[in-house]
C-alpha cells in the first residue's frame, strides 16, 4: 500500500488527499452514534405507543368482560328472585290450604313465605354490584357469623352434590 494504509475502517494517507478522508471519515464516525441514538430513541417512541395501544385496547376488552359478567349476574338475580317468589307463593298456597293442620305449622309456614318474599323483592331491587356492597358491609359487620353461615351453605351444597 502505497499512499494509503486503511485502519479500522478509516482512510490514512500522506498526501493531501489523505487529510481530507481523514477528516471525512472522523464525521462519519461522530454522526453514527447520532444516528444510532435518533433510531434508539425513535424504536422507544415507537414502542411506547404500542404498548400504550395494547394497554388501551385491554382496558376496552376488560371493560366489556365486566359488562358481560355485571349483566349476566344480574340475569342470574332476577331468576333467584322469581325462584323464590314461586317458593313463597307455593307456601303460602300449602299453608292456608292445609286444614287439618295445626295453627303453629301453618304459621311456621306462613312466616318462611313471607321471608321468601322479602328475599325475592331485595333481589329484584338490587343489582349485582349494590349486593356484593351489601355482602362486603355484613362481612365487615360480623365476621364470626358470616364464616359460619358459609360453612354451613358450603356443607349443605357438599351434602346436595353427593
Amino acid at each position: 500500500m502505497n499512499d494509503r494504509e486503511t485502519r479500522s475502517g478509516s482512510t490514512i494517507g500522506t498526501g493531501s488527499t489523505g487529510a481530507f478522508e481523514t477528516q471525512r471519515g472522523s464525521q462519519e464516525a461522530s454522526s453514527t452514534p447520532d444516528q444510532a441514538k435518533e433510531k434508539a430513541t425513535q424504536a422507544v417512541d415507537t414502542a411506547k405507543e404500542k404498548t400504550t395501544q395494547a394497554v388501551d385496547t385491554a382496558k376496552e376488552k376488560a371493560d366489556q368482560v365486566a359488562d358481560q359478567a355485571s349483566t349476566k349476574a344480574d340475569m342470574g338475580l332476577d331468576k333467584a328472585a322469581a325462584g323464590l317468589g314461586k317458593a313463597a307463593d307455593m307456601l303460602h298456597e300449602k299453608s292456608q290450604g292445609a286444614d287439618g293442620q295445626s295453627g303453629g305449622m301453618m304459621g311456621l309456614a306462613s312466616q318462611t313465605a313471607d321471608k321468601l318474599d322479602v328475599a325475592a323483592q331485595y333481589l329484584k331491587d338490587k343489582d349485582s354490584s349494590q349486593l356484593m356492597a351489601d355482602l362486603e358491609g355484613m362481612v365487615r359487620q360480623k365476621p364470626a357469623q358470616t364464616l359460619l353461615v358459609a360453612a354451613g351453605i358450603g356443607l349443605l351444597l357438599s351434602k346436595i352434590m353427593r
